[in-house]
């Protein structure tokens, strides 16, 4: 099995946490496409109102992908613990285990998703001209939901023991086939907002297929015999111990981006697109993060399996070295080019004025951004996930708050300073609980 994956408590960390991270980093780009191929194309063939309806429902879908998003965190985090102890027999436990937390985890997000859809969209103040599409893009989105966690599952279990790769080679394939299908159900076969939500589906379907099914190759022990498929309840709660508190902490936290978008909403389409265009700008800073993050969440794991905290120390200190020289870079290609991305996706000249706006002040705070994933996975393999929730509840607390007080006093303006300052504070909540050590009484 062992040569399959990759042994992370021995060996250069810098080295290894960029190998690892790249590919991730790479994974994620690509899995970006899927949502920038999707604004790209509805706001060039479908126009405005079309785009602003996938921002709202993009916003909204990210609620219910918490618990699927949190549920592949404590799959990772278990195996790699027990992989970096070299307890193989929980390992294999543990995959199969997961199988069956992930199945549920679908049924219950498909059924909620599809019964909230509308209510939820309500709840954001969607306007009655945006509402239709918003609604059909959503639910669509929802019914498929089964190939995102199918994918989300398998790569979780490949990356916890140290195989990046596998998943980045399937996800370039499906996100081809993304743009692909983008351009046939959106421009071909007018299908409109249905047609860029079937796009994403099946992608991300064809992804987690071609995922197992090479996983299962390479990886002999993932092939279960029919005696081994079994249920563990305790490591149904240890996965749980895990990935609910991640998906409650990213719960609450989209709740709070929720509320932001809510305010949003009172706003003319113009700035609902300016702030749907620069999401997906955001969201592409944060792969950065989010890479670096999952390499170092991996690499945590293992060494606390392990009990190798003084090399989890080093890791987290070339976390912060790749971090300032990734954002050392993209900061300033954001702040430079920010109207030739704004004018790629939208001819509004009111929009492209507004999202200008907001990525100057975006560009300059990414780097905090950044601090605060690095500390969410280094505190949470080591087990002290209660302070990553408090880390959850200081942004939201600080995103509401804000949301509301400085669109009262500076109007829109005041809204883009936002998720700066929250990101801010939440990353100091998160450095002063590692500083002071305790993480390591919790691992």
């Amino acid at each position: 099995m062992r040569e399959k994956a990759v042994n992370m408590t021995e060996g250069k960390i810098l080295p290894q946490l960029v190998r690892f991270g790249l590919p991730v980093l790479l994974g994620m780009l690509f899995q970006r496409i899927y949502n920038f191929a999707d604004v790209y194309i509805v706001g060039r063939y479908l126009g405005d109102n079309a785009l602003a309806a996938v921002s709202i429902a993009g916003t909204a879908m990210y609620l219910l992908y918490s618990v699927m998003m949190g549920l592949s965190t404590g799959v990772s985090v278990v195996i790699s613990r027990y992989y970096g102890a070299n307890e193989l027999e929980n390992v294999v436990d543990s995959y199969v285990t997961s199988i069956y937390v992930s199945v549920a985890a679908v049924v219950v997000i498909t059924a909620s998703g599809v019964a909230g859809t509308r209510p939820l969209l309500e709840i954001l103040q969607t306007s009655e001209e945006l509402m239709p599409e918003a609604v059909e893009y959503l639910i669509w989105i929802f019914v498929g939901c089964g190939g995102t966690m199918l994918y989300n599952w398998i790569s979780s279990v490949l990356r916890s023991l140290g195989n990046s790769v596998v998943p980045l080679i399937f996800l370039i394939v499906s996100s081809v086939l993304n743009v692909i299908l983008d351009v046939v159900f959106v421009v071909w076969i007018p299908m409109g907002v249905k047609g860029a939500a079937l796009a994403t589906v099946a992608a991300q379907v064809l992804s987690g297929i071609l995922c197992v099914i090479y996983a299962l190759k390479i990886l002999p022990f993932l092939r279960i015999k029919r005696e081994q498929f079994h249920c563990r309840k305790d490591l149904v709660k240890e996965i749980l111990i895990y990935g609910v508190p991640t998906g409650l902490q990213m719960s609450i936290i989209s709740i709070s981006d929720l509320t932001l978008q809510a305010v949003i909403n009172t706003y003319e389409t113009a700035l609902i697109v300016a702030y749907g265009v620069c999401l997906k700008v955001e969201g592409l800073g944060f792969q950065i993060a989010d890479a670096i993050g999952t390499s170092l969440g991996t690499f945590v794991g293992q060494n606390v399996g392990a009990k190798k905290y003084d090399r989890v120390k080093k890791g987290v200190r070339c976390a912060y070295l790749i971090n300032g020289i990734c954002y050392g870079v993209f900061c300033p290609c954001i702040y430079f080019f920010a109207e030739p991305i704004m004018r790629a996706f939208t001819k509004n000249t009111a929009s492209v004025g507004y999202g200008m706006e907001y990525l100057h002040i975006m560009a300059v705070f990414f780097v905090t951004g950044g601090l605060l994933v690095i500390y969410h996975n280094v505190l949470r393999p080591s087990g002290d996930v209660a302070v990553t929730i408090l880390m959850g509840v200081s942004e939201v607390i600080t995103r509401i708050s804000f949301a509301f007080l400085l669109s009262a006093w500076f109007g829109y303006r005041g809204l883009w300073w936002v998720s700066p300052i929250t990101w801010v504070c939440a990353a100091g909540v998160g450095a002063v609980r590692y500083y002071s050590g305790k993480w390591e009484g919790k691992a």
